[in-house]
């Protein structure tokens, strides 16, 4: 796989399926192997294979979700997710991957609650602050969007990050411009 040889690959992992059948890491190697040859449906297949056998096989539940991502069916990737969220709770990266879910299907108050789930785990998550200033934006909630800018201002200087340090500088410019205008004046 690693060299690109996936026709090889697959070979190999179909005799070790053949071997035995119910070996859900064959399943879901095999669906890797696809998702990284741009073969969606056999990936899917696979990694549904492998979730059959061992329900509770998370990384096949990300498979997955990651396959439903980019397949843009967003619902599906979000039920998936919030499947492993269920014995991975404390993990950043998965609450902010149901986030950005969210956030896709625009579900703005559902993206708002796991980007907070991120920073209670992860209080310096500079991404999940970045995008919460986008969430409070589309929420019109304008001081916890100055807020969020504050919080990466501090984390970008901080980190040395000056991009996300010019992301907050612009979005504070374009917020407080915003901020006393009437929603007919942002309308025109």
């Amino acid at each position: 796989q690693e060299a690109g040889a996936y026709d090889e690959a697959i070979d190999i992992l179909d005799q070790i399926l053949k071997a035995n059948s119910q070996y859900a890491p064959g399943y879901y190697q095999k669906g890797l192997v696809y998702e990284e040859w741009d073969k969606r449906q056999e990936a899917l297949k696979a990694y549904k294979k492998a979730v059959e056998i061992n329900p509770t096989y998370d990384d096949a539940r990300l498979g997955l979700a990651s396959l439903y991502g980019k397949s843009v069916l967003n619902d599906l990737a979000v039920e998936q997710l919030l499947k492993v969220a269920d014995t991975r709770r404390n993990d950043p990266g998965l609450h902010f991957k149901i986030a950005l879910e969210y956030w896709y299907l625009q579900d703005i108050p559902r993206s708002s609650e796991y980007y907070l789930r991120v920073i209670e785990i992860s209080p310096e998550h500079l991404q999940a602050h970045l995008n919460l200033i986008s969430v409070y934006e589309k929420l019109e909630n304008w001081e916890k969007a100055l807020e969020e800018i504050q919080i990466v201002k501090q984390l970008s200087s901080k980190s040395q990050n000056e991009h996300a340090m010019r992301i907050a500088k612009n979005k504070s410019k374009f917020i407080e411009g915003r901020m006393d205008l009437t929603k007919q004046d942002i309308k025109r």
